[in-house]
C-alpha cells in the first residue's frame, strides 16, 4: 500500500499534512507518532470509516493498495468493499451481543454467505477455535478480554482482508493476552499488510518489520 501527499482533516482542523510512506505485504509497519497527531484518523482514512463514524472530513492526496491483484485507488472503491479487504482491529473488542459464532459469522450473513468452514478456519488463524469449539452458542460477552480481541480479528479474518489495521490492540490486555496477539500479528502479516499503532516502543522493536512516523521525528 502506497500513500503519496495524503493531508486530511475535520472542518477547518488540519490533522495530517502531505505524508508520503509505504507500506509492504508480509511485513508488520508500526505507525508512531505523539498523541493527536493522527496515527488513528490515517487508519479510518485508509478503511474510510471516517465516513461513517464523523461528519465534516476532507483530504487530498491519494492512498492505493494492491487488493485482489489489482492495483486501486480506495477512494475509487465501493466503501464496503474497501472495509471487507482492509480489515480495523481497535483498540477495545467491540463483540456483539450475539453468541462466538454470530460474531464472527455477522459479516458473511450480511454479505448472504453460509460458510460454516470459513467460520471455523478464521477462529483457528486466530488462535482461538480450541477455546471456544465447545462453546460457539455461548455470548461473546463470556470469554475473557484477550479472548475477546481474537474474537474480533477472527470477525475480520472471515471476510479475507489482505490489510490489517490494528490501532492499540494490546494497550488493555496483559502480557498473556498481549503475547498471544503480537504472535498472531506475527503470523498473520506473512500474507497481509499489517499497520499497527501502539504507544509500546517496546513492542514496536519486538515485533515490526517497519517503522513510519507521522511526525518526521519519529520516521
Amino acid at each position: 500500500m502506497e500513500i503519496e501527499h495524503f493531508s486530511c482533516g475535520y472542518g477547518d482542523s488540519s490533522v495530517i499534512e502531505g505524508m508520503n510512506a509505504t507500506f509492504g505485504r508480509g511485513e508488520i509497519t508500526a505507525l508512531v507518532a505523539d498523541s493527536g497527531m493522527g496515527k488513528s484518523t490515517l487508519l479510518k482514512a485508509i478503511n474510510r470509516l471516517h465516513e461513517v463514524e464523523e461528519n465534516g472530513f476532507y483530504k487530498t492526496g491519494t492512498i492505493r493498495a494492491v487488493l485482489d491483484g489489482e492495483e486501486r485507488d480506495i477512494y475509487t472503491q465501493d466503501p464496503s468493499y474497501i472495509r471487507r479487504k482492509i480489515g480495523y482491529i481497535f483498540q477495545s473488542p467491540t463483540p456483539l451481543p450475539l453468541s462466538i459464532e454470530k460474531n464472527v459469522s455477522f459479516g458473511l450473513d450480511i454479505m448472504g454467505i453460509k460458510e460454516s468452514p470459513k467460520i471455523e478456519q478464521a477462529l483457528k488463524d486466530a488462535y482461538l477455535w480450541d477455546e471456544v469449539r465447545q462453546r460457539l452458542d455461548a455470548p461473546a460477552s463470556s470469554l475473557s478480554l484477550g479472548q475477546q480481541q481474537r474474537l474480533a480479528i477472527a470477525r475480520a479474518l472471515v471476510l479475507d482482508p489482505e490489510i490489517l489495521l490494528f490501532d492499540e490492540p494490546t494497550s488493555a490486555l496483559d502480557q498473556h493476552a498481549t503475547a498471544k496477539i503480537e504472535q498472531l500479528m506475527s503470523e498473520l502479516k506473512r500474507e497481509r499488510t499489517i499497520i499497527l499503532v501502539t504507544h509500546d516502543r517496546v513492542q514496536v522493536e519486538r515485533i515490526a518489520d517497519s517503522v513510519v512516523g507521522i511526525n518526521p521525528d519519529y520516521a
